[in-house]
């Protein structure tokens, strides 16, 4: 039986906590506290007292990011206090400031999703521990370790793919403009790798010769592959690669390994971005001074079009702004959708998530894309060993601006989409044409709102979206209506975990055992210490007490009306300004249902006698990225197999508000 040391041991425990929470508000420390007495730290400790560390996270970290995309059971209390433990490690790995550490990969995965779960407290949290300077100090020191296995390549490891995201979840404006010069291009030239040799590190989470997932459907497992003796196999597959976690609560979630291609080159353009492009004094100053020189109606930038392209970003940061609509967390649901649902080719992504949010290509677009020549691009296919001055300079590069405005619009049923384009074996699909049929003829009616796809004598339409408005889905007419019964779908997961989890064995056993504290005050001290050292020690944000809460809610489940969209195109074409400074385009293409990748074809729209550099047919491929960013690689078009590499490099763009 325990002796009362002290007169808060008499105290309701409920109230007990609330002063808790106003002690450690004040000073950041519940250590002290856990280490004054037996029987305060048996009311306190971590394993009694799960409700008062869940309370802790709600106070110290964001949780709407979790409850929105795992359900309401993840702010269990149970959960919370696992997560505020597994969070406080990483922030601990970090503030020793050594990127040797042993534990930098596990401090790296936590930091992660912090980031994705990011509206303002994490972002906060992680860059009072130092995780900006932190990761940077990684890249630069630790990016290419053992590289000397992979013939002196970097590698794409599951910790050099996270400490890129990181490093460009770290970038602000700010940050970037302080950085010196010499810092910067070393940082560039560290990451060019990842963003111009697109076979060797993949941008998409399955190749994009293929249209119709999962490949089981309709390949039946014969992926076609050919060997690259410098770079390994190709067309990359990525099948299986996860990190396998207890999260929230979930014992095992995989969560895919993010690309680092996609990473490296948000970081890559952020920094190009920084310093403006130089304007030739000899451009006349505006096109109404091209006119009055004689060649206003010739094709070519004015000094007033590159001041355009300085006055706007290749890529937009995320979203410092904790109150902005959407929340940062929420601009991010399809990127997380993606790594946690489209880790096997082979499997069917949830149909519950989000991989493309619709609308999210509709608008105007502006960014760059890195062209290099074709004998620079076939010395890197040949390159076994990484070239000692692997730069910019030494492979030629050169980027283009690169401007577009998009529509979109949805095949609704009962309209049939579009079948896909290429050899029909379930492994071409037509990337070459945007995953359209050749030969395809498409109609566009903007004041009807509909866009019509005519092949071998038959019409495929589909119709514009608008955002807040209802499409033309018909339940009395919609197959997938009728075969439920009802227009509402109801998706469930986790069945058997939540039937095990009800049990009377499993609910809240593991909070009943109490702790051991023998009977040395000196051993005891030196067990609390050791044991809770390592969870919570940090300053913890002010405490609300309205936001303390348990719900009741037992299952994750969504449920939806069904809108009848079988598939989605994009149609656009570049701005009569921009066409005039930098060619004039037209853009087709797709939108890939299993995770999101967007294809887009862009053609010339007129005919030149001699075509200039840049003005080849190219196809581009990549993710809408923060629901701000498109980012991937462009193609050259032709009839080449899917399974032969081709002129291919990296773009990036960011929708610009209109108007601006």
């Amino acid at each position: 039986m325990f002796v009362q040391s002290s007169s808060l041991c008499k105290l309701p425990r409920e109230l007990f906590e609330n002063i808790v929470l106003e002690l450690i508000s004040d000073d950041g420390l519940i250590l002290p506290l856990l280490q004054s007495c037996k029987q305060i730290n048996n009311i306190l400790g971590f394993p009694q007292n799960k409700h008062l560390y869940s309370r802790i996270f709600r106070y110290r970290f964001n949780s709407a990011a979790s409850a929105r995309r795992l359900g309401a059971r993840t702010h269990h209390s149970r959960h919370l206090a696992h997560q505020l433990a597994w969070y406080s490690q990483a922030l601990k790995c970090i503030r020793r400031a050594d990127i040797y550490d042993n534990a930098v990969l596990d401090a790296f995965w936590a930091s992660f999703a912090l980031m994705s779960e990011n509206d303002g407290k994490n972002r906060h949290l992680l860059e009072a521990a130092g995780l900006p300077d932190f990761v940077d100090e990684f890249v630069r020191k630790r990016l290419y370790e053992d590289s000397a296995n992979t013939n002196g390549w970097p590698n794409e490891s599951p910790i050099n793919c996270l400490a890129l995201w990181l490093l460009w979840f770290t970038s602000t404006e700010e940050r970037l403009k302080a950085e010196s010069t010499v810092r910067r291009n070393e940082i560039i030239r560290l990451v060019l790798p990842f963003v111009i040799v697109p076979f060797r590190y993949p941008s998409a989470h399955a190749p994009h010769n293929h249209f119709t997932m999962p490949l089981t459907e309709n390949s039946n497992g014969n992926l076609r592959q050919s060997i690259i003796p410098a770079h390994g196999t190709f067309p990359i597959y990525r099948a299986g690669r996860a990190h396998t976690t207890h999260f929230y609560d979930r014992t095992d979630l995989e969560i895919g390994i993010p690309l680092a291609s996609t990473a490296a080159k948000l970081i890559f353009f952020s920094r190009r971005q920084v310093t403006p492009i130089g304007i030739p004094i000899h451009l006349p100053l505006t096109r109404q001074h091209a006119f009055q020189l004689g060649f206003g109606d010739q094709i070519g930038p004015t000094q007033e079009d590159v001041h355009e392209l300085n006055q706007h970003k290749v890529v937009k940061h995320p979203s410092l702004a904790s109150d902005s609509t959407p929340t940062p967390s929420s601009q991010l649901d399809d990127d997380w959708y993606r790594l946690t649902d489209c880790i096997y080719p082979m499997q069917r992504s949830s149909l519950k998530n989000t991989h493309y949010t619709y609308g999210s290509a509709t608008g105007l677009w502006q960014g760059r894309i890195l062209v290099p020549t074709d004998n620079a691009f076939a010395a890197i296919l040949q390159h076994i060993q990484m070239p000692e001055e692997f730069t910019e300079q030494q492979l030629f590069l050169n980027a283009y601006p690169l401007f577009m405005r998009l529509r979109e619009y949805h095949c609704v049923d009962p309209q049939d989409p579009v079948p896909t384009g290429g050899a029909d074996d379930g492994f071409d699909d037509g990337i070459s044409n945007a995953w359209i049929p050749r030969g395809m003829q498409l109609h566009e009616d903007l004041s009807e709102g509909k866009l019509k796809l005519q092949h071998h004598d038959r019409t495929y339409t589909y119709e514009a979206y608008r955002p807040g408005f209802a499409n033309s889905h018909d339940e009395a007419t919609c197959r997938g209506c009728q075969y439920r019964g009802t227009c509402n779908i109801v998706y469930r997961e986790h069945d058997d975990q939540f039937l095990a989890e009800r049990s009377p064995q499993g609910d809240e056993s593991d909070t009943d055992a109490d702790l051991d504290v023998g009977d040395d005050d000196g051993q005891f001290l030196q067990d609390a210490s050791a044991q809770y050292d390592s969870v919570i020690d940090d300053i913890f944000e002010a405490m609300d007490e309205d936001s303390d809460y348990e719900s009741d809610e037992d299952e994750y489940c969504v449920e939806r009306k069904c809108n009848g969209v079988l598939d989605i195109a994009l149609v656009g074409e570049t701005d009569f300004q921009h066409g005039q400074a930098w060619n004039h385009y037209k853009f087709y293409g797709r939108v890939r249902e299993w995770d999101g990748l967007v294809a887009l074809v862009r053609i010339p729209a007129h005919q030149y006698s001699h075509p200039a550099v840049g003005l080849g047919l190219w196809v581009f491929s990549g993710y809408i990225v923060g629901g701000q960013n498109f980012v991937g690689t462009w193609r050259a078009l032709g009839e080449v197999n899917p399974v032969t590499p081709t002129l291919e490099s990296a773009f990036a763009m960011t929708r610009r508000e209109e108007g601006s």
